[in-house]
């Protein structure tokens, strides 16, 4: 039985022992008499008690209302001592019961009560609304640190299905200790926390403030609760936004100035390997072409970050760029004793996708791993998957490996450019970086997790795309079908690229002369026709775009048979260029299989 409700049943008590059994009140009047004598009573057995409760009820106003604790007490007052005086037999009003006058008067002291504590008053009422609508959560504390109040916010903030009223603040909280050592006590006013919630790991900024009554009485606490985690993720997406735009130009000087010698060193690393074949020497060859390739890789990383440009999307077989990949990195593998395994989706359709690109995320992932079991005792084993969710239009890959992890408090900060845990001297620490911002860019998903047993796994997620028309020719060019004797000009203002890329067409059977900027190239074309224009961008005098647009007015045929190099960021407006034309580009550092295979696929065009 709730307080409130204990004077409507002592009513009832009162009528009933007046009617009934007369153990509170006595009749004193006779039949016959007036009407008003009938309410002159004499006291029962039970009246000092009912007096007693009567009393009792008083003070517990106070509990019930706070607000009703004055006016309560004065309205309750009146009818108390006029039943005192008429059973005491002090002779009021002529002997008559002035109990009904004292209700009266209660009435009029209530009313007062109201209207002079604006009890009748809406902020009350909006103030509750407010609280109850409000995005942050609330909590009202008393000076036991016991709930008293909690608005939906606050419990769907902490997952808790119903308002814990009563409980201490610290079970409430307990997955929040920072907010109970708030909460609590201290000096503190505000502070962050993390924690899990039933939607995942959130962030909150959480205040504190005293709640005092008229007499500056401190009677309890109001903690606000403030759901920062979009927030702060915004913010350190503008600022890893800020960190990429101060790091581009830089990282394409750098990429510009390296890619020129890695293209000759590749190039040239993979033109001796076709001469030396199995004869002594190619080992120390192989380990040139793979320290070169590595150096490419991160320049390659470079531009990734810098970039941050769309795919090029093809027919993309996933899992031959899963093998090729590997392929790849091999010979790495196997100096570290690295055994790899496969463990391919069959089902697996082509996706939408650009396979360079993603061959590039592979690289990275199987490099990372590798170097993690660098150090590792015991079995050093690489787990590559594929899977197909066809309900979902998902293909995902994943490579495991059994080094010793990534802690969870470090795996969203391993994809920030630079940022790495590997010893200073290995890893750049941009890998990851890249590798989040091409899946990204394909609408896809990349997330790192625990290996069964130990070590980390890193999944990948694309969607499957546009049913693709066929695939795209990536493989190898068959050496007997290769298209031989064109006259394709080389036109790069880097003597070094230019006579390598004339040794590698040369050895195709091609016949190849070089400019060293785009106003020559337009001298030696005036001279004599050619099959093929392979241009590098950046050039002084006459730069790639400016060739491009007067060989479109001049043999308009060119257009379809014209090569872009490149081996830097490009400007967006260089990019919109190269796409409205449809040009394709060779990147720098390139090799003699992509080179052959380009050049062999636009001179098949009729």
């Amino acid at each position: 039985m709730t307080l409130p409700a204990a004077p409507g049943l002592r009513g009832l008590a009162v009528v009933l022992s007046v009617t009934v059994a007369a153990v509170v009140w006595r009749r004193r009047g006779q039949p016959g008499a007036a009407p008003f004598a009938l309410l002159m009573l004499a006291a029962g057995e039970w009246a000092g008690l009912a007096l007693l409760e009567h009393a009792a009820l008083a003070p517990g106003t106070k509990v019930v209302f706070a607000a009703l604790e004055y006016p309560g007490i004065m309205a309750v007052a009146p009818p108390w001592l006029g039943t005192a005086l008429y059973l005491s037999g002090v002779g009021v009003l002529g002997g008559a019961d002035p109990t009904p006058l004292a209700f009266a008067l209660t009435g009029v002291v209530f009313a007062a009560g109201l209207f002079r504590r604006r009890l009748f008053d809406l902020v009350p009422v909006a103030r509750h609304a407010l609280i109850e609508s409000m995005a942050d959560g609330v909590l009202v504390l008393d000076a036991e640190h016991r709930v008293l109040d909690i608005n939906p916010s606050a419990r769907a903030l902490l997952g808790l299905s119903s308002a814990p009223i009563g409980a201490r603040a610290e079970v409430v909280l307990a997955a929040w200790p920072a907010v109970v050592a708030l909460a609590v006590g201290g000096e503190a006013t505000e502070t962050d926390a993390q924690g899990e919630t039933p939607t995942g790991p959130r962030e909150l900024h959480a205040r504190i403030m005293p709640l005092r009554d008229a007499g500056g009485r401190s009677r309890g606490r109001l903690l606000v609760l403030g759901d920062v985690t979009e927030r702060r993720r915004t913010e350190d997406a503008l600022r890893q936004s800020e960190k990429l735009a101060s790091l581009a130009q830089l990282l394409a000087g750098v990429a510009h100035e390296l890619n020129n010698p890695l293209s000759v060193v590749i190039g040239h690393a993979t033109l001796l390997r076709r001469e030396l074949g199995n004869a002594p020497g190619a080992a120390r060859v192989e380990r040139i072409a793979a320290a070169a390739e590595r150096c490419a890789r991160i320049v390659t990383n470079f531009l990734s970050v810098a970039r941050r440009r769309a795919p090029e999307r093809a027919s993309t077989d996933v899992n031959r760029v899963l093998r090729e990949a590997v392929a790849l990195l091999a010979y790495q593998l196997e100096l570290d004793n690295v055994t790899v395994l496969f463990d391919l989706g069959a089902d697996l359709p082509l996706i939408r996708a650009d396979g360079h690109q993603l061959q590039q995320v592979v690289m990275n992932l199987v490099a990372n791993a590798q170097q993690a079991m660098g150090e590792h005792e015991g079995s050093r084993q690489l787990l590559v998957t594929s899977r197909l969710d066809a309900g979902r239009g998902r293909v995902t890959f994943s490579v495991a490996d059994t080094g010793p992890g990534i802690p969870i408090a470090l795996r969203s900060r391993v994809f920030e450019p630079f940022f790495t845990t590997k010893p200073v001297g290995i890893g750049s620490g941009l890998g990851l970086s890249a590798c989040r911002g091409i899946v990204e860019a394909h609408e896809g998903v990349i997330e790192i997790g625990d290996r069964p047993g130990g070590g980390a796994v890193v999944r990948v997620e694309l969607p499957v795309g546009e049913p693709p028309t066929s695939a795209a020719a990536t493989g190898p060019v068959v050496e007997a079908e290769l298209i031989r004797g064109q006259r394709i000009l080389v036109v790069d203002d880097e003597p070094t690229a230019g006579d390598l890329l004339r040794e590698m067409l040369e050895a195709d059977g091609q016949r190849v002369e070089v400019a060293a900027h785009g106003k020559a190239a337009l001298d030696r074309l005036a001279e004599a026709p050619f099959d093929l224009v392979i241009s590098d961008f950046k050039m002084p005098l006459l730069d790639g775009a400016g060739l491009y647009s007067q060989l479109a007015m001049r043999e308009p045929r060119l257009r379809e048979r014209f090569i872009f190099l490149s081996g830097d960021t490009l400007s967006a407006e260089t990019r919109r260029f190269i796409e409205r034309s449809g040009v394709p580009i060779l990147e720098k550092p390139f090799d003699a299989a992509g080179v052959r295979r380009l050049v062999q696929r636009l001179l098949r065009r009729a």
